[in-house]
C-alpha cells in the first residue's frame, strides 16, 4: 500500500486515514478506527452538531430507507462509488460495497444475530456504522493461529476492520444502519 507523497497528500484526509488503519490491522487482527474526518458517503458530514434528532432519522427513512445524502446517516450511492474507487486505488485491493443494512429489517431484531462468515472466506471486511450504536462480536484464528474472540461497540461514524475468515455477529441493535464493505486481492 505505498503510494507516492504527491498522491498521498492529494487524497481527502478521511481516505489516508482508513489507508493507514488497513496497513496496520490487514491480514492481521480485528480492530475498530475511530476516525478524526468524516466520510461524506455515509452520511458523516460534520455539519458541528453530532447529535441527530429523531424526527430527521424518521424522515431518512420515510425517504426511502438508505436515504441519499440527506442527515440521519444516510447513503449516496455516488459517493460510495467515488470512495470504494479510491480506496481500491490507493490500497491496490478489490473493493466494494456489499451492502447497507438497517439491523431493524433483521428477521433477528429482539434477539442475537447469528454468527455471519464471509463468503468463501477470503474477502476483509470494513463495516462503517453509519446510525445508532452496535455490540459487534467477532470469532476467528488470531495471529498466534489459536482461536480468538473480540468484542466491540461500534457509534456512528466508527469502523470495524474484519480480517478474511473471521465470523462476526451483533448484538441487539434494533435501529442500528451500517455498511459493510468487502476487500479482496484484485485477482478474487
Amino acid at each position: 500500500m505505498d503510494m507516492p507523497d504527491e498522491a498521498w497528500e492529494r487524497e481527502a484526509p478521511h481516505l489516508r486515514e482508513i489507508v493507514l488503519f488497513l496497513s496496520v490491522h490487514l491480514d492481521r487482527a480485528p480492530g475498530v478506527l475511530w476516525p478524526e474526518y468524516d466520510n461524506p458517503a455515509f452520511g458523516d458530514v460534520d455539519d458541528g452538531d453530532d447529535t441527530v434528532e429523531a424526527e430527521e432519522v424518521d424522515e431518512a427513512e420515510d425517504a426511502g430507507g438508505i436515504g441519499a445524502g440527506s442527515a440521519g446517516g444516510a447513503v449516496s450511492p455516488a459517493q460510495v462509488e467515488r470512495f470504494t474507487a479510491e480506496l481500491a486505488s490507493l490500497t491496490g485491493l478489490s473493493v466494494r460495497l456489499d451492502r447497507v443494512e438497517t439491523a431493524g429489517t433483521s428477521p433477528d431484531v429482539g434477539g442475537d444475530a447469528v454468527w455471519t462468515g464471509q463468503p468463501g472466506d477470503r474477502e476483509h471486511l470494513l463495516i462503517h456504522q453509519i446510525a445508532g450504536p452496535v455490540t459487534w462480536q467477532l470469532t476467528g484464528t488470531g495471529e498466534s493461529g489459536r482461536p480468538e474472540s473480540f468484542q466491540c461497540r461500534l457509534l456512528p461514524g466508527e469502523l470495524l476492520y474484519v480480517p478474511a475468515g473471521w465470523s462476526r455477529r451483533r448484538v441487539g441493535a434494533p435501529q442500528a444502519r451500517y455498511a459493510v464493505i468487502c476487500l479482496g486481492s484484485k485477482g478474487a
